[in-house]
């Protein structure tokens, strides 16, 4: 699969027939020749609403014009800057990597401040280059920039489901090929698509890595997640919340640990507490007078708090350790 990303290119002369327009158009084709979609904007309007397209493209050019940005008086060249700088202070403020490039005549280049410089990939100086080989830096910039933004685990998927890789494994329907039999299963596949279908795999791919040993994609997309979240470690869990709870604390808590739960936990929590066989101190939330649940008050953490429902729990009472193994607010 492909995915469209093309490279805006923002010119008010992109359809003219003077020389900044012949010069943009040439390095539009020349990208185009190199197998990448290009957009073409004639309208400047508000740059910022451009800016709000990030997320669907693969980089910006900007092509600026020197009567702006020195050529006209003080105030047209501070305005100028002032939408040049809101421009790609937008784009940066929601994406930092995407490649922004100016265009525009070398002499214009002297009149950008630093401070919007540094945000660029480049200042393309009109007709001081080839189009051929400004369009190759370019797609390369992109390309890059594209490349990183997949995880590691959906970059792995994405690859074997464009590989043509038969399905021999479990789910049995091989990669949709089963729907394809009946006039309701073409209406499936058809409504689904092919991707969502060649993509339904099992854990057995060694391609895309193991859940159970942590290897391949997998175990890069848990270390992924494990920087994200500033956490030492991260491991995935395909069957939910519930069984993310328990896992906690079949590895926490031993038979007769007392614990320290809200009331109100999660249902996993209290099946945690049987499979366990945990001591439970529950914390008692507040209520109104709809009867609707709220937080649990901050007395009820106190030490003295939790030692009075230790002693009032007859269960409690006789555990070997008084000490609450965990406490759990869900």
């Amino acid at each position: 699969m492909k995915f469209r990303f093309p490279i805006v290119i923002i010119d008010e002369d992109f359809r003219s027939e003077n020389t900044s327009g012949l010069g943009i158009r040439a390095l539009a084709d020349a990208m185009e020749k190199e197998g990448m979609e290009v957009l073409g904007v004639t309208s400047y309007g508000d740059l910022s609403q451009f800016a709000q397209q990030q997320s669907r493209a693969s980089a910006f050019i900007l092509s600026i014009d020197d009567e702006e940005f020195g050529g006209g008086s003080l105030e047209e060249t501070d305005h100028a800057l002032r939408s040049l700088r809101a421009f790609v202070g937008e784009i940066r403020h929601k994406n930092a990597d995407i490649p922004i490039y100016l265009y525009g005549e070398t002499r214009t280049s002297r009149h950008i401040p630093n401070d919007i410089l540094r945000e660029l990939h480049g200042f393309i100086h009109m007709f001081e280059d080839t189009p051929e080989f400004v369009a190759r830096h370019i797609i390369r910039e992109a390309k890059s920039y594209l490349d990183g933004l997949s995880p590691p685990f959906f970059r792995a998927l994405v690859h074997y489901a464009n590989d043509g890789s038969y399905s021999w494994h479990c789910p049995g329907h091989s990669g949709g090929v089963a729907f394809l039999k009946s006039p309701i299963g073409q209406m499936f596949h058809q409504f689904f698509g092919e991707n969502m279908l060649r993509a339904d795999v099992c854990n057995a791919v060694e391609e895309l890595g193991q859940l159970l040993d942590h290897t391949g994609p997998v175990a890069a997309s848990e270390r992924n997640a494990a920087r994200i979240f500033n956490a030492d470690h991260c491991y995935f869990v395909t069957n939910g919340t519930s069984t993310s709870n328990k896992m906690v604390w079949h590895s926490t808590v031993a038979p007769g640990d007392i614990v320290v739960v809200d009331r109100n936990c999660h249902k996993s929590i209290l099946h945690s507490i049987i499979m366990c066989a945990a001591i439970p101190v529950f914390l008692q939330p507040t209520r109104n007078h709809l009867g609707i649940i709220g937080p649990i008050p901050l007395e009820e953490f106190s030490m003295e708090s939790i030692q009075k429902k230790i002693e009032a729990n007859p269960f409690a009472r006789e555990a070997l350790n008084k000490k609450p193994r965990i406490l759990t607010i869900t």
